[in-house]
């Protein structure tokens, strides 16, 4: 992984935010429309301090994740609830895999500037139970918010693949492709899918300069694909200097692994 992945990769520390849910978030029986209006009313509480006090930031933003991580771990019916109203208003970022269990709530924590830094609970079904876990990444995975899990079932197993996208300037930005399953009632974070020349890996990342592809009208931009039918991973090409071509890198699911298929050399568009 780059040099400038690994010097972006600051998160808070989930393992202390967790310690903090405090007898509020116990005391009382919550409904997921319950839950969703006291998200929104905490989110609406870091916005004033963004360009003032950071003591105040750094207090409702704590406080903000210390709550959704609070409600997650406790309600088990938030992974079937939409929170429409939570994503229409970009106080977080939800994506729910196609068969439904397994999502992914990402939310910007607010204390970067243009370098921005999210933080990731993991929310998932297995049997009849709804587990969830935050990850302390280690130091070489970037922060990133995620934006779509695609569904692969092989080998008597579903994956997962999840899109990540990072934020790491106003003009360095980055997208990846992230492979999760679930096993034993745990979720499998490391699983190596996809064989490229170095090996077999768990993500495939990437950097891109976001001006060369500022154009495009969706957000976040989608540049890494999935065909779900052909079973085929798409990665752009990216010049040194950061510019995204319109041609890709073509990894193709052979029954065991996504493997490499083709490289194109002319433009796909």
């Amino acid at each position: 992984m780059s040099t400038r992945l690994k010097k972006f990769s600051q998160r808070l520390p989930i393992t202390i935010l967790l310690s903090l849910v405090g007898s509020s978030v116990s005391a009382q029986t919550m409904t997921p429309q319950k839950i969703e209006r006291e998200l929104i009313q905490t989110s609406s509480k870091i916005f004033p301090f963004y360009y003032g006090n950071q003591d105040s930031l750094e207090f409702y933003s704590s406080a903000f994740t210390k709550k959704i991580i609070g409600y997650i771990n406790k309600y088990p019916s938030t992974l079937a609830y939409p929170f429409q109203t939570i994503i229409d208003s970009n106080v977080c970022n939800i994506t729910t895999s196609p068969d439904g269990l397994f999502r992914i709530y990402s939310w910007d924590t607010w204390l970067g500037g243009s370098m921005r830094f999210f933080n990731n609970i993991f929310q998932y079904k297995s049997g009849n139970t709804v587990y969830s876990k935050t990850f302390d990444l280690e130091e070489d995975y970037p922060s990133v918010f995620f934006s779509k899990i695609y569904t692969l079932k092989a080998n008597n197993k579903t994956y997962y693949l999840a899109i990540g996208n990072g934020i790491y300037s106003n003009k360095d930005a980055g997208q990846s492709i992230k492979v999760f399953t679930i096993q034993n009632n745990r979720l499998n974070d490391t699983i190596k899918l996809i064989k490229t020349k170095s090996g077999l890996v768990n993500s495939i990342d990437l950097e891109f300069d976001f001006f060369s592809v500022a154009d495009r009208p969706e957000r976040p931009v989608k540049l890494i694909k999935y065909d779900a039918n052909k079973k085929i991973i798409y990665i752009p090409i990216v010049y040194e200097d950061g510019k995204v071509t319109g041609r890709f890198i073509l990894y193709q699911f052979k029954g065991q692994y996504f493997e490499h298929i083709l490289t194109q050399k002319k433009s796909s568009n």
